[in-house]
């Protein structure tokens, strides 16, 4: 779908994005997140951020073009970007800062705000979804509850509601993740509409929702709570014990619960020093959020992730746990922390030099995506099932494919491909297409070459496409 940028006298300032169809949507049904067509989608997500901060843009942008660092998110298999903001990204006047215009001239004398509607823009126009994040409210701090002495309610509020207006016409963007990390005087279920969370959740829901109906509200849990919640200690977002007590009132079909959680590099919680570590976790994440999959909702981890072997030695075993862990609950999506290699506690997926990928993280995404080799050390074994879905027919008229080029260089290119099906029946896509060069990366798609010709076909999650919707993967080549 064509992306235009249109300028309304609304309540709001500034242009406001939407495009040429409202066809899209995304629901919430049996724990799964749905497309628009009904199809179950896999979010293979990452945190890029920095519009929280007081620079006002993703970081890195000091080091990369920002366009690239799309195309190699998507080279590692990303199709996801949970992205943070705070209230001066979206109302600021003042350009945002620490962006090298000579890598980045398309930035040059654009607003916060406009640089961040570009990078929604050029995310969903290469197929991939967004979660947007309202992180810190002061672009600096992560604040206990939703509201601060000098950030009310009401204005977090209209944050909400300008975020929503401004992007509910984005086909990628999937929702909005609502307060980042409530902990210390939030509660859930206390009677107290002053910190009680759960309660702000839901008025938050109820404002957002009228202007973007087809979006899903991303809840976080909170920290310790006074009741309806266990002694072992929570990461701030993490704790959605109380739920199990007070439910939230928020349209089933719009209710994706984001806990965070880490491991001893952010902070050493009582059970990493246990004796049984890693074998006591997945009892623990049960209890904070786990079993909360088994009642039927939508769990995905709105942040995860850690030094990897650079920190404390046993966040190698937290994460290969959390993996198992995850895939042995069927939570096969989720949004690593963080794309950033400048995240104090936790590293990033790039290394230090904003360039080199951590292959050892991506390796460890790819067995949670179901890409990757099996666990060494599985903690929650699976019985592999056997499909009984039909394959579907294959459609009148076949599918149109669409390529577009995103980077060139002496030595090779970068392009993706968008296969439409112009048939009336659902089908499984397959295409043949030239290309020049050797492969040597292709992401959201099964592949082989022989000589100038790439042979494609879908993967679990895209490959069956109903009638006029559309896939898209993407490869890079040298030449």
């Amino acid at each position: 779908m064509k992306i235009t940028t249109l300028c309304k006298s609304l309540a709001l300032a500034g242009c406001l994005l939407a495009s040429t169809s409202m066809a899209w949507s995304y629901e919430i049904n049996a724990g799964k997140v749905l497309d628009g067509a009904g199809k179950a989608i896999q979010l293979r997500g990452v945190n890029w951020f920095g519009f929280e901060t007081n620079n006002h843009v993703v970081h890195g942008l000091w080091a990369r073009n920002w366009t690239e660092m799309i195309t190699q998110m998507q080279a590692q298999g990303f199709n996801a970007v949970r992205l943070p903001f705070c209230p001066a990204t979206l109302h600021g006047s003042a350009p945002p800062s620490s962006i090298d215009y000579g890598r980045n001239a398309d930035l040059q004398g654009l607003s916060a705000i406009q640089v961040m509607d570009k990078v929604v823009t050029e995310l969903s126009n290469r197929g991939m979804y967004v979660l947007l994040d309202h992180h810190t409210p002061d672009c600096q701090t992560i604040s206990e509850l939703w509201y601060t002495q000098s950030y009310s309610e009401q204005q977090w509020i209209s944050d909400l509601t300008f975020v929503a207006q401004r992007y509910a016409g984005v086909p990628g963007v999937i929702g909005i993740d609502i307060k980042n990390e409530p902990h210390g005087a939030a509660t859930w279920g206390t009677g107290n509409n002053a910190t009680d969370w759960n309660r702000a959740a839901e008025r938050a829901a109820a404002a957002v929702l009228p202007l973007a109906p087809h979006w899903l509200i991303a809840v976080e849990g909170i920290g310790e709570n006074p009741s309806c919640s266990g002694s072992n200690a929570h990461f701030w977002g993490g704790n959605l014990e109380p739920l199990a007590c007070t439910p939230l009132n928020i349209p089933a079909n719009r209710l994706l619960l984001a806990p965070h959680t880490y491991g001893p590099d952010v902070y050493v919680q009582p059970y990493f020093n246990a004796s049984n570590f890693p074998s006591n976790m997945p009892a623990i994440w049960d209890q904070h959020f786990g079993q909360f999959v088994q009642a039927g909702y939508a769990v995905m981890l709105g942040e995860f992730g850690g030094k990897f072997g650079r920190g404390d030695a046993r966040d190698v075993q937290w994460q290969n746990a959390l993996v198992d862990y995850m895939v042995g609950k069927g939570m096969r999506s989720g949004f690593y922390w963080s794309w950033n290699p400048n995240s104090g506690d936790t590293g990033g997926i790039l290394d230090d030099d904003w360039t080199t990928v951590r292959t050892d993280k991506v390796q460890l995404l790819k067995r949670l995506w179901g890409d990757g080799t099996t666990p060494t050390t599985p903690t929650t074994p699976t019985t592999p099932t056997t499909p009984t879905t039909p394959t579907p027919p294959t459609p009148t008229g076949g599918f149109s494919v669409q390529e577009m080029m995103d980077s060139v260089w002496n030595a090779g290119y970068c392009q993706r491909v968008r296969v439409t099906n112009q048939g009336t029946a659902a089908g499984n896509w397959a295409i043949t297409i030239p290309v020049s060069g050797t492969i040597n990366n292709l992401w959201n798609a099964t592949w082989t070459q022989a000589g100038s010709s790439l042979n494609a076909s879908g993967v679990d999650w895209n490959k069956t496409l109903a009638p006029g919707a559309a896939a898209e993967f993407g490869f890079c080549a040298a030449r």
